[in-house]
């Protein structure tokens, strides 16, 4: 037991009453004492200095962790941007979930490098509910900080509406979100709960704790198996609706593991896509180390995509990583480096069949502009229309 196994065991015990897996998970993450984001899976508790995220000593590492360039890539879609936007005054890059701060980092050195006059009108917004990680993040930036304008928010609802422009950027965010946990059974959708019972945590089966599960299985045309077990990302949608509501004009990019809504509900996938990890270990048992694992869900890419056009953020393209660094011309900046050089290594890892540049998609999605017709998605893995709700009976 941990720490926080034994505080969500006492909270569900004085309840009286059993909680959504997407409450247990929240707590699990971001519980203030003891969540994994917040503590960073007790290393904060214990007097670890270091990172949850990274190839050594962390948990899980992301792309900014394997190569830079990603953060090259990004620039490049920056000035992309810029120049469809006709250079404001002021460009605001929004990082949502910066995680230790790598990629802002390397972002603002390579436009340093590159494009000092964006650097110049450059405008970083931090979005980040982890003091713990915040910490991290500020290290990172310390040699900026005095320089240019860098400011740290705790979630977007501080921003007011259409309040800047440029692009909002996410690496890795989305699959954080706590979920809610569903299963047919006998044609009827039930939700999954977490009880604990006789010193362990036990799962238990009853009525959709809210409307929105069965919603979002009818906006997706999903009929799902007697049996399926799958998740719906709740979160994602308020999300969503955020990001369109604070930006008037400009790209939203968001990075992450996950599937159409084809592919979310394919049979492949009958007992979901949660995963655990823990010093590079993966699990699917969400109920040891709490605290101290990370824990995440795969994104319906699809749904996004949906939420976003409701809200005003008009669909510009889907693809995977691997073609969005094909589209911003990543042969041109291997080109520079030999061929022996761990940048290059690093970046056949992101290039790689079944890698993490076709395990990892891309959706872009704009607002206030005429349809951009981005160098990123030159490249398309997908059919435009990928990402529409197809009649899904897994």
């Amino acid at each position: 037991m941990t720490p926080l196994s034994d505080k969500i065991a006492s909270w569900i015990q004085e309840a009286g009453t059993p909680i959504t897996f997407a409450r247990f998970m929240d707590m699990a993450l971001y519980d203030p004492d003891h969540g994994y984001y917040t503590t960073g899976g007790n290393r904060a508790r214990t007097g670890d200095s270091s990172s949850p995220i990274g190839m050594e000593g962390g948990d899980f590492y992301t792309a900014p962790c394997v190569s830079p360039f990603l953060a090259k890539s990004l620039v490049r879609q920056l000035q992309e941007v810029d120049a469809l936007l006709e250079n404001p005054p002021e460009f605001t890059l929004l990082e949502m979930g910066p995680g230790e701060g790598r990629l802002i980092h390397d972002v603002i050195d390579e436009m340093a490098t590159q494009d000092l006059g964006l650097l110049s009108r450059l405008t970083v917004i931090l979005v980040e509910r982890s003091p713990y990680l915040r910490t991290f993040q500020e290290q990172a930036l310390s040699a900026y900080s005095s320089r240019m304008k860098i400011h740290w928010i705790a979630d977007l609802d501080s921003l007011d509406a259409e309040s800047f422009v440029g692009v909002v950027v996410s690496n890795e965010l989305v699959d954080a979100f706590p979920v809610h946990r569903v299963r047919m059974e006998s044609e009827c959708l039930k939700e999954i709960y977490v009880n604990y019972v006789d010193g362990q945590f036990v799962e238990h089966l009853d009525e959709p704790s809210t409307d929105e599960l069965l919603n979002t299985l009818k906006a997706l045309d999903v009929e799902l198996p007697d049996g399926m077990t799958t998740e719906i990302n709740v979160n994602a949608v308020g999300w969503m609706q955020q990001v369109a509501r604070v930006l008037r004009r400009g790209v939203v990019l968001t990075i992450d593991y996950g599937h159409t809504s084809q592919d979310y509900f394919s049979p492949t996938r009958k007992d979901g896509t949660l995963m655990c990890y823990y010093r590079h270990t993966v699990t699917t048992n969400p109920y040891e180390r709490i605290g101290e694992q990370d824990m995440t869900a795969h994104v319906n890419f699809s749904r996004l995509a949906q939420v976003g056009d409701t809200a005003g953020l008009t669909l510009t393209g889907f693809t995977n990583l691997m073609h969005f660094f094909m589209g911003l011309g990543i042969d041109e900046m291997v080109a520079g480096y030999a061929q022996e050089s761990e940048e290059v290594k690093a970046a056949i890892e992101l290039l790689r069949h079944q890698g993490m540049g076709t395990t990892f998609k891309v959706l872009v999605q704009h607002k206030g502009l005429e349809a951009p017709n981005l160098q990123a998605l030159k490249h398309r893995a997908f059919f435009d229309g990928a990402l529409m709700p197809v009649r899904c009976q897994a």
